[in-house]
C-alpha cells in the first residue's frame, strides 16, 4: 500500500514554477465553481440592478476580481509583497462588493503565506505588524463577543496566523539547510586545499632529498667521465683509474636512492623491504589469498605470455592486486573473475566481482585504490575503466600498451 507521503512526494519533484502553475490554475477553476453557482443559484448577483449593464457588467467585475484574486500568486516566490497587496486588494473588493470569495480566498493564505516563506526580515514585520493592527481594530469596532461580525474576523485571523508559522518555519528550516551546506561545501574545500598543499610539502620534500643524494654524485661522475674521456689515449692508466671512480661512485649512489626510497615507503619507521619486486608471475598469490578468504576464484591467463619491462611488470601486479584488495573490503561478493590477456601491442587486465558493493569507488572510503591505479595505467599510456557492471557487480577493466624489450 502506498504511504501518504509517496503518494504525495512527487510534488517535491516539480520544479517550483509548475508548483506555482498548478496552484493558480486550481483556484481559479475552484473560484470560478464557486463563481457559476452564484450566478446561476437562488441568490441575486450583487449589484446586478444598481449599475449601468446589470448583470453582464456584475459578471465581468466578478470574474476580474478572481483573476486579480490568483494570477499574481506565480510571483509570489519573487515579489511577494506585491502579490500580498494585489490579492488582498482583490479579496476586499469582491467581499465589499457582494461577491464571496468562496474556495478562491485560499489565495489570501497562500499570499500571507509566501510573505512569511520568502520576502526580506524589515517588509515581514511590516506586514506582520500591519495584519496585527487590523485584527486589533476589528475586535475594537465589532467587540470580540456579541457581534456576527467579530466571529468573521476571528475565524480568518486563525487561518493567516498559521499560514505566517508555517512559512516562517520553513523559511528558516530552508535556511538552516543553506547553511549546513555552505558549511560542509567549505569543509571539503579546506580538505581539498590541506590535501593539496600536503601533496606539495611531500613532493618538495622528495625533490630536496632526491637533490642532497644525487646531485653531489652526479657532478662528480660527470667530471671523471669528462676527464676519462679526455686521457684516454694518452694516459691509460689514469683513464681507468676515473673509470674506477666513476664505478665506485655510481655504486654508492645506488645504494643511496635505494636508501632513500625505502625510507620514504616506510611511513611508520619500519625497516624497509629489501626482497624483489613482485609481477604479474605472482598472480596466483592473489588467487590464494581471495580463496583462503571464502570466494570462489576463476583465474585465467590467456595469449602467449611475454617477458614485460620491471616498471610495467610491478604496476600490472599492483594493479590487479588493488583490485583484488578492493573485492575483499568493499565488494561484499561471492565470486571474482581475473582475466590476464597478452597480445603483441597490448596487456589486459580484467577483474569482475558479483557484490552489491561499491568496489573501493572514491565516493565511498578513501578511494585512494582507484585513484592509484589511474596513476599506474596513466604512466604508461593506457586505459582504465572501473565502475559498476552492467550484468552486476564491480568490474575493473586495465590496459597496458606492450612494448618490445631487448
Amino acid at each position: 500500500m502506498e504511504t501518504p507521503t509517496r503518494a504525495w512526494g512527487w510534488i517535491g519533484r516539480l520544479r517550483p514554477r509548475t508548483v506555482d502553475r498548478l496552484l493558480v490554475a486550481t483556484l481559479f477553476v475552484l473560484g470560478l465553481t464557486s463563481f457559476i453557482d452564484l450566478r446561476f443559484g437562488d441568490r441575486p448577483l450583487p449589484l446586478s440592478g444598481g449599475i449601468p449593464g446589470g448583470t453582464v457588467t456584475v459578471v465581468m467585475i466578478g470574474l476580474v476580481l478572481l483573476l486579480v484574486q490568483v494570477i499574481p500568486l506565480l510571483w509570489r516566490r519573487s515579489h511577494p509583497s506585491l502579490v500580498l497587496l494585489l490579492v488582498a486588494g482583490a479579496f476586499a473588493a469582491r467581499e465589499l462588493i457582494g461577491f464571496n470569495a468562496g474556495i478562491a480566498g485560499l489565495g489570501l493564505l497562500v499570499a500571507m503565506y509566501s510573505v512569511a516563506a520568502y520576502e526580506q526580515r524589515a517588509r515581514r514585520l511590516v506586514f506582520l505588524v500591519v495584519a496585527g493592527l487590523g485584527f486589533v481594530a476589528g475586535f475594537v469596532v465589532f467587540g470580540v463577543t456579541g457581534n456576527p461580525r467579530s466571529f468573521a474576523i476571528t475565524v480568518p485571523s486563525v487561518f493567516f496566523v498559521a499560514a505566517w508559522l508555517i512559512g516562517d518555519y520553513l523559511r528558516t528550516r530552508r535556511a538552516y539547510v543553506a547553511q549546513l551546506e555552505e558549511r560542509a561545501a567549505r569543509l571539503e574545500r579546506e580538505r581539498d586545499q590541506d590535501r593539496r598543499l600536503a601533496a606539495d610539502e611531500e613532493r618538495t620534500r622528495i625533490a630536496r632529498e632526491l637533490h642532497d643524494v644525487v646531485a653531489h654524485d652526479v657532478s662528480v661522475i660527470a667530471i671523471q667521465a669528462g676527464a676519462a674521456r679526455a686521457v684516454q689515449l694518452s694516459k691509460p692508466d689514469a683513464a681507468a683509474k676515473a673509470l674506477g671512480l666513476i664505478e665506485t661512485t655510481a655504486r654508492e649512489t645506488l645504494v643511496e636512492l635505494n636508501r632513500l626510497l625505502g625510507v620514504l615507503r616506510s611511513s611508520n619507521g619500519a625497516t624497509p623491504d629489501r626482497s624483489p619486486q613482485p609481477g604479474i608471475g605472482q598472480l596466483a598469490g592473489l588467487v590464494e589469498e581471495l580463496r583462503a578468504a571464502g570466494l570462489e576464484v576463476d583465474a585465467r591467463v590467456e595469449g602467449e605470455p611475454q617477458p614485460l619491462p620491471p616498471a610495467l611488470d610491478l604496476s600490472a601486479y599492483r594493479i590487479l592486486q588493488e583490485a583484488t584488495t578492493n573485492v575483499l573490503k568493499h565488494a561484499r561478493a561471492h565470486r571474482v573473475d581475473i582475466r590476464v590477456h597478452y597480445t603483441q601491442t597490448m596487456l589486459a587486465l580484467d577483474v569482475r566481482d558479483d557484490g552489491p558493493g561499491d568496489g573501493g569507488d572514491p565516493a565511498s572510503s578513501s578511494g585512494h585504490g582507484l585513484i592509484g591505479m589511474r596513476e599506474r595505467v596513466a604512466l604508461f599510456g593506457g586505459q582504465l575503466r572501473a565502475g559498476r557492471d552492467p550484468a552486476g557487480g564491480f568490474s575493473v577493466h586495465a590496459r597496458l600498451p606492450l612494448e618490445p624489450i631487448s
